[in-house]
């Protein structure tokens, strides 16, 4: 008999993790998918410069304290005319 609210229990926190698990933002390239619709949106946009940035072992941030952080105008001024960071950096080129 104990058995059954402990099974219920844990169900129901499993579901509860599915749920939190699928809330995270999908995206492709520079575009979010919402409510079905394939919107570009300046998170995917900095996400996909994030992982450019990874991938040279470097980070993006505001506040630079390891040497590897780059300030976002410094990451654009490197990738300036690259097609994946073009929409990201359009806001840091002049």
């Amino acid at each position: 008999m104990l058995k059954l609210p402990v099974v219920a229990s844990i169900s129901l926190l499993a579901l509860g993790f599915a749920t939190a698990a699928s809330a995270h933002a999908r995206c492709d390239g520079d575009f979010q998918l919402i409510n079905g619709s394939w919107v570009a949106t300046r998170y995917c946009q900095r996400m996909s410069a994030e992982r450019i940035a990874h991938a040279e072992h470097a980070h993006i941030t505001h506040n630079t304290v390891r040497r590897s952080d780059e300030t976002p105008e410094e990451f654009c001024r490197w990738h300036n005319g690259e097609i994946e960071t073009d929409t990201y950096c359009s806001s840091y080129n002049d």
